[in-house]
This record gives C-alpha cells, sequence and structure tokens, in this order.
C-alpha cells in the first residue's frame, strides 16, 4: 500500500531589494517579506511537517525562521547548498538542472514524510519539472518574466505516492490569510 505524502516548495519572500551586487548571502527581507514569512508560518504549520531542507540565504533563512520559532515539533533544517540559487554569470542553466535534479533524485528514499523544501525560483522550477516533466500534471496558473512558476512568498503543495507526483497546486501567500 502506497503512503501519500505531501511536499512543500517554499520560495522566500520578498527581500528588501531585487537588485543587488553580493551573490551569497544575498539580502535580507523587507518589511512586506517579514509580514509574508509569518503568514507563511502560520500557514505551514498547519500541515504536519516532519523535515525541512533549505537554502542558506539570508532571505531562505529569514523565510524560514518564523516557521521554526512557532512550529511544535522540533525540527532541525538540513541546509543545502544543491537549493542555492544560481549565480547567472557563475553557473549555466545545465548546471543548475544538473545540481538540483541530481539531489532531488537522491533524496528519493528519506524524503518519506511531509517535507518543506524553502529555496529560490531556480530550484524550485527544477523540482517542479522534475516531477513534473511535461507539464501535464499541476497547473502553472504564474509565470514570471524570468520564468519562474513560484511568486515570491508563494508554496507549491504537491501530492507524492512512491515519490511520483498525482497532484498539486500553487498557494499564493494572500490564500494563506
Amino acid at each position: 500500500m502506497s503512503k501519500t505524502i505531501k511536499l512543500y516548495l517554499v520560495r522566500h519572500a520578498q527581500p528588501q531589494t531585487l537588485r543587488y551586487k553580493n551573490y551569497f548571502p544575498g539580502p535580507p527581507l523587507g518589511t512586506h517579506g517579514i509580514n509574508q514569512a509569518q503568514t507563511m508560518a502560520k500557514y505551514l504549520c498547519t500541515k504536519g511537517i516532519e523535515q525541512v531542507y533549505t537554502s542558506d540565504f539570508t532571505r531562505v533563512i529569514q523565510t524560514l525562521q518564523p516557521f521554526l520559532d512557532t512550529y511544535t515539533k522540533k525540527i532541525t533544517p538540513v541546509v543545502d547548498k544543491a537549493l542555492w540559487e544560481r549565480e547567472k554569470e557563475v553557473e549555466s542553466h545545465e548546471s543548475l538542472v544538473t545540481r538540483v535534479t541530481t539531489w532531488i533524485s537522491n533524496k528519493s528514499h528519506v524524503i518519506t514524510n511531509n517535507t518543506a523544501i524553502f529555496s529560490h525560483c531556480g530550484p524550485i522550477n527544477m523540482i517542479l519539472q522534475y516531477f513534473d516533466p511535461d507539464k501535464t500534471i499541476l497547473h502553472y496558473p504564474y509565470t514570471c518574466p524570468f520564468l519562474c512558476h513560484t511568486p515570491l512568498a508563494g508554496v507549491w503543495e504537491l501530492d507524492l505516492e512512491d515519490f511520483c507526483l498525482v497532484n498539486g497546486k500553487l498557494i499564493f501567500v494572500d490564500d494563506m490569510e
């Protein structure tokens, strides 16, 4: 009997600025982003999440922190550089695809309970591509000029059976309130 688990793909909230020169650790959240992170935390605290993987960029950690502060279960997030955003001048798109696809395929045996991944546009897009390569299972109600399928402070809620996607939806921060 297969077990359905939820995988939550969480894009960081609104940073203080979208234009910055220091790739890592990047900018902190702005006031609006802090409010978004708190709204996301309230939403995610109701989802029975048992494990968390995260990028360690400032804006991602600050998006994650309200969840960790308010969640009733003690969770130690696993920081992984595979979940970093791609620095366009340094890393090719193909390298991003390989990095994230290899990472998520290697997690197939450890993501066995409801899990949240806090990350960036690029890695989240690659995880969506991994589970829905032909874009036939999910409805993609959002795409920005950079081809991101997750708005800032957006959450994909994916249903997985035997590490295969069976259903999913994008939740906008406004829908979480």
